[in-house]
């Protein structure tokens, strides 16, 4: 309540905003004007609201089982990192933090790993190759649906696009037959006029 009243503080006064230490982690600043955050054995189940200056990152021996599509990402900072001895469920959702730890040049604990689903327990997370996701086939059936419906969608408005030009064609050469033809006896009531006067 505490540093959200003092958010709204600075946000009022327009003042630069202070980096706070998400509940119940332990932050210090780091020589490098950057922080640790130490969040191991909070009784976890999600990842809080980090700083973004965050250099070091601890967050193990908690409850966490997944990580929210783009939580790290504005973590630039980060060197070390520690995610071990949480009980992952290595489903379809844990597809971020696998690409997300593979793009990062960082220290890292090596021993993140599976404990969910019960086939693949043990496993570390950067060792998935995504054919191992057995409670996602029904999340790929439903990309798969949305893609087919989207492509169907662009058909459908390509096709209705091509029928309104060739019907605009069609218009336009028929305008420009009558025009044509409108012209037709003008020229030859001309001709014959020139015809007589010789």
């Amino acid at each position: 309540m505490l540093a959200f009243a003092v958010s709204a503080l600075f946000f009022f006064l327009d003042l630069p905003s202070v980096e706070l230490c998400p509940v119940p982690c332990e932050c210090t600043e780091l020589r490098d004007h950057g922080f640790r955050v130490d969040c191991s054995s909070k009784l976890l189940k999600e990842i809080p609201v980090l700083p973004e200056n965050t250099i070091e990152l601890y967050l193990q021996e908690n409850h966490l089982t997944t990580v929210a599509p783009g939580k790290f990402d504005k973590l630039q900072n980060l060197r070390k990192l520690n995610l071990s001895s949480n009980p992952w469920n290595c489903d379809c959702h844990i597809a971020y933090l696998k690409h997300w730890l593979e793009d990062q040049k960082l220290i890292s604990d090596s021993s993140v790993l599976c404990s969910t689903p019960a086939v693949i327990n043990g496993k570390h997370i950067l060792n998935l190759t995504g054919n191992e996701y057995p409670a996602c086939k029904n999340h790929e059936l439903i990309l798969c649906k949305l893609i087919i419906h989207r492509n169907i969608g662009i058909f459908a408005v390509s096709l209705l696009v091509f029928l309104l030009l060739a019907c605009a064609v069609h218009i336009a050469k028929h305008l420009s037959y009558r025009v044509f033809m409108a012209e037709c006896p003008l020229r030859s009531n001309s001709q014959r006029k020139s015809g007589k006067k010789k």
